[in-house]
């Protein structure tokens, strides 16, 4: 690429930047907003969101570490045949 092309991206990125914040102060709010929760409303929807986060949480780990363990069984045996260490399965 020239020099020319790479300053005129720079241009239309920083343009394009300099629109997204204009829109953005455009399109919010100028006045503070003043908000209330109740915590007898908000006390019923954490006891459940919390345990589900955690149980989602939980199960990515769980996943994960399967999904570990099975790349390094495939990788070890992959080595293991390249090295001769191993021999490949004999069709009967």
């Amino acid at each position: 690429m020239t020099a020319w092309m790479q300053m005129r991206r720079r241009q239309i990125l920083t343009r394009a930047g300099l629109l997204a914040w204009a829109a953005v102060l455009v399109i919010a709010p100028l006045r503070p907003a003043h908000a209330y929760v109740d915590p007898n409303s908000v006390g019923p929807l954490y006891q459940f969101l919390f345990p589900a986060l955690l149980a989602i949480a939980s199960a990515f780990a769980a996943l994960r570490r399967q999904v570990a363990r099975l790349w390094n069984r495939v990788v070890d045996t992959v080595v293991a045949a390249v090295r001769g260490e191993r021999q490949p399965p004999r069709a009967h």
